[in-house]
C-alpha cells in the first residue's frame, strides 16, 4: 500500500511507466483479502508516520504486505485513489494532445493508464475506501465528452474567419468538417479498440453523439441559407467566376458531410435515425441546381474548346474513325455523371427531379456539340453550291464524331439508375406516378437520340444532295441509252461511280453512319430514276422495261450480298410504288386492259352498298360443246331512271376483255318496262374454248340498262362475273343450271374521273393501267379502248 501511495504520488510529478503502475495495482489487490478491510479490527497503523514518509522518498522500500487498516491508513489510500483518478481523468480529457493516435509510445501509455483506472475500480479496497465513487464507464464516457467539447470549441474557433464572405464561410465549414472526420476517423482507428477492450467504452461512438449534435446546430442553419440563396442565373461562360467558384467550394463542403454521415455507421442503427446528420442532404437541395448548372456551363465551355482545337484531324489506328473532339465531349459527360454518382442523393424518389437536370444537361451537351461541328461544317464551306462535291476525311470523320457522341448517351440509364428511381416513385407515391416518371426519363433520352440523329441526317442527305447531279446524268444516260444495248451494260456508268464514292465512305465511316448514308444515297437514286419516269411518259414499254431491269440489278449492288442495307431497307414504300410504276408502263396494251379489268373485279368484292341494286345469275362452262351458258334470273332494287319513278330495264351480256373474246358479239336480254325489280329468266350461249374462259382476266360484264324512246339508254349499273373458276372448266359435267347455286352481283357505277386538261397533267396522277393507256396516244389499240371506257363511264357521270 506503501509503495502505492508512494508511486501514485511521485507519478503525478515525474511520470512512471502505466504499465509499472498497472502492476502495483495488481500486487495490492492480491495480498488483501475481504476479511482485512475491517477498520474495527486495528487500533493504528503498522508503520509510524516517519516510515511512511520515507516510503514517498525511497520507491525501493518494501513495506509490510498484508497489515490492516486503520481508519487514517484507509483515507489516506482512498485519497491516493481519487488523486490518482482525478489525475489520470485529466489526461483523457486531453489525450488528443498527450497520446497521439499514431503514437505507438502513446498507445501503450494510454492502454495502461485505461488499465489502471479499471484496475482500481475493480480494486476490493477501493470499493470499500470510495464506496460511492461512480463507475468507471460513466467517467470515461463523461471525460470523453467534456474533452471533445472542448476540442471541438478549439477547431471551431480556429476555422471561424474573421471576414465572413459567403466563400470564406464555407472554406472555413470545409475545413472545420474534414477536420472533424480526420478525427473521428483516427479515433476509431487507434482510440477505440483500446477503450472498448479495456474500460467497455466505444470511444467512436461516444465522440461521434458529441461532435454530431455540435457541429449540426453549428452549421445547418448557414449551409442552408447559402445553399438557397445561390443565383444559377449569371454562370454563363466566364462572368461570374466568383459564384462558379463558390458552387464548388459548396459541393465540396457537401461532400465533406457526405463523409461525416457515413461514419453514424460506428453508432448501433437504431440510434442514427434520430441524428440531424442523417438528413443532411436536405440542407443542399437548393445548391444542387447551381451544381449542374456549374457543370453544365463547363461542359460547354470544353466542349467548344476541344472542337476549335480539333482543327485537323489525324487518324493513326484506322479502327478509330473519330476525332479528340468526340472523345472530349464524351469525357465531359462521364464527369457529370461522375458528379452525380458522388452525390449519392440518398433520397433515391427524390431524385427524379435532380436526374431529370442531369439527363437534360448531358442531352443538351449533346445536341449542343452536334450543332456546334454542324456549324463549323458549314463554315468549311461544305453547304455551297459551288465547286466539285468531293468525299473528304473531314466530312466523314465529322459524322463520326455526332454518332460517337450520341452513343455516350446510350449508358444514361444505367448510370443514373432509372429504374431505381421510377420503382421509387411508384413505391412513395403510386404506380401512375412511377409510369409518369419512367417516361418522362426515357422520353427526354428519347427526344435527343432523335435530335442527334436528324442532325446526322442533315449532314447526310446533303451528301447525297450534292452526289444527285451525277446521278441524275447517268440515269439519263442509262435510260437514253440505244434500245440494242441491254441494261447490265446501260447502267454501268452509274454503278461505277457509285462504287467508286461508296468505297471511300466505306473505309471512313463508322458502319451504323455508312448504312445511314447507303440509304439516303438510295433514296435519291430512286428519286432520280422516278424523275425520269414522270418527265417521260408515254413512251414505248422498253424505254420503262430498262429502268425496270436497272431496278433489279440496283437492288442487288445496294444489298451486295447482306453486306450493304438489308433487304427490308430496300424495299421501301418508295421502291415498291417505284417498281409498280415501272411494271405498268413497261406492260403491253393488252396486259394493262387486262388489269383494267381486274380492278373491276377487286372494287366488287369489296362493295357492300346495294343502292344501284342486285343482278341474280347462273353462270356455267360444257366442256363437250365448248359453250358457255350464261342465265340471268332477276334483278332487284334497280334505281328508277325515268320520270315515274321506274326504269324499263334491260342486261347487256359480253365477255370481256375483248382481246380475248374477239369473236363473241354482245348480247341482251328482253326489255321489262316499269320495274325496278324485272324478271328475266333467260339463257345465253357463247361459242367459247377453255383456254378463253381460264385467262386470268376473263369475265362476264354485266350492264343494266334503262331502255328510252326518245333520248339514249340510260346506264343503270354494272357487274363482272369471273371465268377462270366456273362449274365445267375442268371437264367435269356441270348438269345444267339445276344443279348451280344462283349468284347474287352486286351493282356499281363507275366513279367519275377528274377531268384534267393533258397540258395541266402531272406525272404522279399516273397511277393505274388505265391511266397509263390514256398516255399511249401512239397506240391504236389503247385509244379505242380508252374511248370506249370513257364514254360508257360518262353515262354513270351524268346521272
Amino acid at each position: 500500500m506503501c509503495r502505492w501511495k508512494a508511486y501514485s504520488r511521485k507519478h503525478m510529478e515525474h511520470p512512471f511507466d502505466y504499465a509499472f503502475l498497472h502492476g502495483l495495482l495488481q500486487q495490492l489487490d492480491a495480498k488483501w483479502a475481504a476479511s482485512d478491510l475491517s477498520r474495527d479490527e486495528v487500533e493504528e497503523e503498522t508503520l509510524d508516520p516517519p516510515a511512511r514518509s520515507n516510503c514517498t522518498d525511497l520507491p525501493s522500500v518494501e513495506c509490510v504486505s498484508t497489515p490492516p487498516l486503520n481508519k487514517h491508513a484507509e483515507e489516506s489510500l482512498a485519497e491516493s485513489f481519487n488523486l490518482f483518478i482525478e489525475f489520470c481523468m485529466s489526461l483523457l480529457r486531453k489525450q488528443r494532445d498527450i497520446f497521439p493516435p499514431s503514437n505507438r509510445a502513446a498507445s501503450h501509455k494510454l492502454e495502461n493508464l485505461l488499465k489502471c483506472l479499471h484496475e482500481i475500480h475493480n480494486l476490493k479496497v477501493f470499493k470499500k475506501c470510495c464506496p460511492f465513487q461512480k463507475e468507471l464507464h460513466t467517467e470515461i464516457t463523461q471525460i470523453i465528452k467534456k474533452g471533445t467539447l472542448e476540442w471541438y470549441e478549439k477547431q471551431h474557433a480556429l476555422t471561424k474567419t474573421t471576414v465572413r464572405s459567403e466563400d470564406d464561410v464555407v472554406s472555413g465549414l470545409i475545413e472545420l468538417t474534414n477536420i472533424l472526420n480526420s478525427d473521428i476517423q483516427k479515433g476509431q482507428q487507434y482510440y477505440n479498440t483500446i477503450f472498448e477492450r479495456v474500460v467497455g467504452v466505444s470511444y467512436t461512438a461516444v465522440t461521434y453523439r458529441q461532435l454530431e449534435k455540435l457541429f449540426t446546430e453549428e452549421v445547418a442553419a448557414p449551409i442552408d441559407q447559402l445553399a438557397n440563396s445561390a443565383d444559377v442565373t449569371n454562370l454563363k461562360d466566364d462572368n461570374n467566376p466568383i459564384g462558379m467558384q463558390i458552387g464548388t467550394n459548396l459541393f465540396e463542403l457537401y461532400l465533406a458531410l457526405q463523409e461525416f454521415a457515413q461514419m453514424k455507421s460506428y453508432l448501433p442503427h437504431s440510434e442514427t435515425k434520430s441524428l440531424s446528420v442523417s438528413h443532411f442532404h436536405e440542407w443542399f437541395k437548393g445548391a444542387v441546381n447551381r451544381w449542374l448548372k456549374i457543370a453544365q456551363t463547363k461542359a460547354n465551355i470544353r466542349i467548344k474548346k476541344a472542337i476549335e482545337l480539333d482543327k485537323k484531324v489525324t487518324v493513326v489506328d484506322p479502327q478509330v474513325k473519330h476525332s479528340s473532339s468526340a472523345v472530349d465531349t464524351a469525357c465531359c459527360f462521364t464527369q457529370i455523371r461522375e458528379f452525380w454518382k458522388q452525390l449519392a442523393w440518398p433520397d433515391t424518389a427524390g431524385a427524379y427531379v435532380f436526374v431529370t437536370k442531369v439527363l437534360e444537361d448531358i442531352c443538351n451537351g449533346a445536341i449542343f456539340y452536334a450543332d456546334e461541328v454542324h456549324k463549323k461544317l458549314q463554315a468549311a464551306g461544305y453547304y455551297d453550291d459551288s465547286g466539285v462535291f468531293d468525299v473528304t476525311e473531314e466530312l466523314c470523320i465529322t459524322i463520326n464524331n455526332i454518332e460517337q457522341v450520341r452513343r455516350s448517351l446510350k449508358p444514361l440509364p444505367e448510370d443514373l439508375r432509372f429504374s431505381e428511381i421510377y420503382h421509387a416513385v411508384d413505391k412513395a407515391y403510386g404506380k401512375d406516378s412511377g409510369r409518369q416518371c419512367k417516361v418522362a426519363l426515357y422520353g427526354v433520352l428519347k427526344s435527343s437520340d432523335e435530335d442527334v440523329i436528324n442532325k446526322i441526317k442533315e449532314v447526310i442527305e446533303h451528301v447525297g444532295e450534292k452526289m444527285r447531279p451525277d446521278i441524275g446524268k447517268s440515269v439519263f444516260h442509262l435510260a437514253w441509252a440505244p434500245e440494242s444495248v441491254p441494261a447490265e451494260d446501260a447502267i454501268e456508268s452509274l454503278l461505277s461511280y457509285l462504287d467508286n464514292n461508296l468505297d471511300t465512305l466505306n473505309k471512313s465511316l463508322l458502319r451504323t453512319n455508312f448504312d445511314r448514308l447507303l440509304a439516303e444515297i438510295w433514296h435519291v437514286v430512286l428519286d432520280e430514276i422516278k424523275k425520269m419516269l414522270e418527265t417521260n411518259m408515254g413512251k414505248k414499254p422498253v424505254f420503262y422495261s430498262r429502268l425496270y431491269d436497272a431496278l433489279d440489278i440496283l437492288r442487288e449492288f445496294f444489298h451486295a450480298n447482306e453486306k450493304g442495307l438489308p433487304m427490308q431497307t430496300i424495299m421501301s414504300r418508295e421502291y415498291e410504288a417505284l417498281q409498280d410504276l415501272l411494271r405498268l408502263h413497261k406492260s403491253e396494251t393488252n396486259t394493262l386492259v387486262d388489269m383494267f379489268y381486274l380492278e373491276k373485279i377487286d372494287i366488287q368484292k369489296c362493295t357492300e352498298d346495294s343502292r344501284f341494286g342486285v343482278l341474280t345469275v347462273r353462270v356455267y362452262y360444257n366442256f363437250s360443246s365448248e359453250e358457255l351458258s350464261v342465265e340471268i334470273l332477276n334483278a332487284k332494287d334497280i334505281i328508277p331512271l325515268d320520270t315515274n319513278g321506274l326504269s324499263d330495264p334491260f342486261v347487256m351480256i359480253e365477255l370481256v376483255p375483248s382481246h380475248n373474246f374477239p369473236t363473241c358479239q354482245v348480247q341482251r336480254t328482253k326489255i321489262v318496262k316499269k320495274s325496278l325489280n324485272p324478271l328475266f329468266d333467260e339463257s345465253f350461249g357463247f361459242t367459247v374454248n377453255p383456254d378463253q374462259c381460264r385467262h386470268e382476266s376473263a369475265m362476264v360484264q354485266f350492264t343494266v340498262m334503262d331502255h328510252d324512246i326518245m333520248f339514249a339508254n340510260d346506264f343503270a349499273g354494272e357487274a363482272y362475273f369471273s371465268l377462270n373458276g366456273i362449274p365445267g372448266l375442268k371437264g367435269e359435267k356441270a348438269g345444267g343450271y339445276s344443279n348451280l347455286k344462283q349468284t347474287q352481283l352486286i351493282l356499281t357505277q363507275p366513279k367519275p374521273r377528274e377531268i384534267i386538261p393533258k397540258r395541266k397533267r402531272k406525272p404522279s396522277l399516273v397511277s393505274g393501267p388505265f391511266q397509263v393507256l390514256e398516255l399511249r396516244t401512239w397506240d391504236k389499240d389503247a385509244t379505242e379502248f380508252v374511248k370506249k371506257i370513257k364514254a360508257r363511264e360518262s353515262l354513270a357521270i351524268t346521272k
